[in-house]
């Protein structure tokens, strides 16, 4: 081969390379948009499907505080911030399935439900409890859907998350509190029926579905006794 040829050969050869580098490049470009673009897509689902309502120093104690809502629909799933008894005989209250203002912690109609937790002074240990119409106060002897664990304790500021699954029948309720037997509320995939401190789907009255549609309140009883930072809502339960 002269050296014209040889010449000619590099020449096509370094050519070609920096076409398939080009091309490659270009490729990774548009997986990186592509990707990009899904991540978006995803962040903007997801922002849907979830709000947080902060309890600041505005809220007043025993009152019936409304919950955000998320855009994709009402809470299943809400994550509790913050939770801690500075003193004895404090309670907080979730309560679903409203279709007004509550007077009462007690769900007085079918689809309405509560989830209650605080510390009382008949016990160093945290209580907590699930409730509606038909199914009563776990202090009034009727304890399956409650707890009075020595897993956790509310001189420090906890972390807990509750999830009301199923839109078919009466849901499953779970309790986790974030570092007990693995449990992360923030991390979904941690939350397991094998680590909930509380799961139970036993309600007298299976046909009692959760109220769609309806606003979700929060109340502290005494917020000197028994306080939380936020409460963030998810549309979408676990399990």
């Amino acid at each position: 081969m002269n050296k014209l040829n040889k010449f000619t050969v590099v020449a096509l050869a370094f050519s070609l390379s920096i076409t398939l580098i080009s091309c490659e490049q270009e490729d990774n470009k548009d997986n990186n948009t592509t990707l990009g673009l899904l991540t978006i897509s995803q962040a903007l689902s997801d922002a849907t499907k979830r709000c947080e309502t902060v309890v600041d120093s505005s809220y007043v104690s025993g009152t019936y505080s409304p919950l955000c809502t998320p855009a994709a629909g009402q809470g299943r799933f809400f994550r509790l911030e913050g939770m801690r008894a500075p003193g004895d005989n404090g309670y907080f209250y979730l309560l679903l399935g409203y279709s007004a203002t509550p007077t009462s912690t007690t769900p007085t109609l079918s689809g309405q439900y509560t989830f209650t937790t605080g510390k009382s002074v008949s016990s160093p240990n945290p209580y907590a409890w699930f409730r509606n119409a038909q199914y009563g106060n776990y202090q009034g002897g009727q304890m399956d859907s409650g707890a009075n664990p020595t897993s956790f304790s509310y001189s420090t500021e906890q972390e807990l998350c509750v999830s009301f699954s199923g839109t078919t029948s009466a849901p499953t309720t779970y309790l986790w509190v974030t570092g007990v037997a693995g449990a992360n509320c923030k991390l979904t995939a941690t939350l397991q029926k094998e680590n909930a401190i509380i799961n139970y789907s036993g309600w007298p009255t299976p046909g009692n579905i959760m109220t769609e549609g309806t606003q979700a309140y929060f109340r502290f009883s005494n917020v000197t006794l028994f306080t939380g930072t936020k409460i963030t809502v998810s549309s979408e339960s676990v399990l």
